[in-house]
């Protein structure tokens, strides 16, 4: 016969993600003739939980490599880019403490530059990144107890018998005829 018992754990009890894409304007020291190339680096994020949407707090750094004075010189121009931006969580699990949540954020898609062009005297950045949200929180679990009786003691004297430890020397012979 089995009983039924609750066990209180942490577990993800909500999660939500959010594709973010900005665009932001970068002033160079020099007149930009051609953009050499562009990345995102120092990517740092914290979040709080609020309701049922996380609060992200975030920065990164663009760097642009670009040419100028007739493309003779070449120089780079940095951005700390910082953004706040709320991810709706669907909640997976009903039955939750909500006096016990914590937040776990993560980037699942690092920034990335998807567009740079030079527009009048700036360098204009379109950058993407996609992050997620995970909620852990305390839930109940429900799990099966055995009882001593209804415990199978398997040895290895069962297996033995199942096992043909010649499988591999009769496949080898069949491929040989």
């Amino acid at each position: 016969m089995n009983d039924i018992r609750e066990i209180v754990t942490k577990a993800v009890v909500a999660k939500g993600k959010k594709i973010i894409r900005e665009t932001t304007n970068i002033t160079p020291d020099n007149q930009a003739d051609a953009i050499l190339g562009c990345w995102i680096i120092n990517h740092q994020f914290e979040a709080e939980l609020s309701g049922d949407k996380a609060n992200v707090l975030g920065e990164y750094e663009v760097n642009i490599w670009y040419s100028y004075d007739n493309n003779s010189k070449t120089d780079i121009a940095r951005k700390v880019v910082n953004y706040e931006k709320k991810i709706n969580t669907r909640n997976i699990v009903t039955d939750i403490n909500r006096d016990c949540r914590d937040i776990l954020i993560t980037a699942t898609q690092s920034p990335t530059c998807t567009n740079a062009q030079i527009v009048n005297d700036d360098i204009c950045v379109d950058c993407t990144f996609e992050l997620l949200a995970e909620v852990i929180g305390e839930t109940k679990v429900k799990v099966a107890i055995l009882h001593q009786n209804d415990y199978y003691d398997f040895t290895n004297e069962d297996f033995e018998d199942e096992i043909n430890e010649d499988f591999i020397i009769e496949k080898d012979n069949n491929n040989q005829e």
